[in-house]
Order: structure tokens, then C-alpha cells, then sequence
């Protein structure tokens, strides 16, 4: 997953749904694929922490919950003029250390494609 990709709404419910452990009950998925349909990463995140994870998933929920008030903090930047371009930048790099923090545990492998 690129750092920019942790801005976007679309791409954390994606990273999420990857999270999920076998085994869920037919209602637990249709409440998953509720969440994805509103693309409620928020309700996704409190849903996947009731479940069993493991140390790694639990570790990608972590850093993708991290991700998302910075991701927001830049989108009400862009929207404020003058930009505020120094601020921005550095909201960007944090994404960035989060995407390295993530590779760590979730490289991307070869012949996969990004969401």
C-alpha cells in the first residue's frame, strides 16, 4: 500500500476487510459488507476490534486507525486557502513513516495489485 493510499476512505475499508479472520458467521459478513458499502471504515475498525486477530492484523488495524485522523487533517487542509503547504507536507510524511511501519508487516508481495 503507497502512503497516499492511506488518505483515502476506499482504500483503509479495503486494507480492513483484508484484516477479517475466517470463520465469521453469515451475519457477521453481511455486517462486514455493510461497512463496505458505506464505506464506514470507522464502524469496520470497532467491528474488527471485538474480533480475534492476530498480532500482525491486529498491528495493520493499529497503524490503519493511526492513519485516519491525519488522512482527515489533510483533506480539511486542502480545502482552506491559502494551502498550507509546509503543514501538508508534514501530515504526508507521517503517512509515509505509517506506510513503512505497515510494509514492515504486510509487504507488498510481487504480482499483487494494489487496491
Amino acid at each position: 500500500m503507497e502512503s497516499k493510499e492511506l488518505l483515502y476512505t476506499s482504500y483503509r475499508v479495503h486494507e480492513l476487510k483484508s484484516l477479517l479472520p475466517e470463520g465469521l458467521s453469515g451475519a457477521e459478513l453481511r455486517k462486514v459488507e455493510e461497512f463496505v458499502e458505506k464505506r464506514d471504515d470507522i464502524g469496520l475498525m470497532a467491528f474488527l476490534e471485538q474480533l480475534s486477530l492476530s498480532g500482525q492484523s491486529r498491528e495493520r488495524l493499529r497503524i490503519i486507525k493511526e492513519a485516519r485522523p491525519i488522512a482527515q487533517t489533510i483533506v480539511a487542509l486542502w480545502r482552506e486557502m491559502p494551502l498550507r503547504h509546509e503543514e501538508i507536507e508534514a501530515h504526508y510524511k507521517q503517512l509515509q513513516h505509517l506506510k513503512v511501519q505497515y510494509d514492515r508487516i504486510a509487504p507488498r508481495r510481487a504480482g499483487v495489485e494494489s487496491f
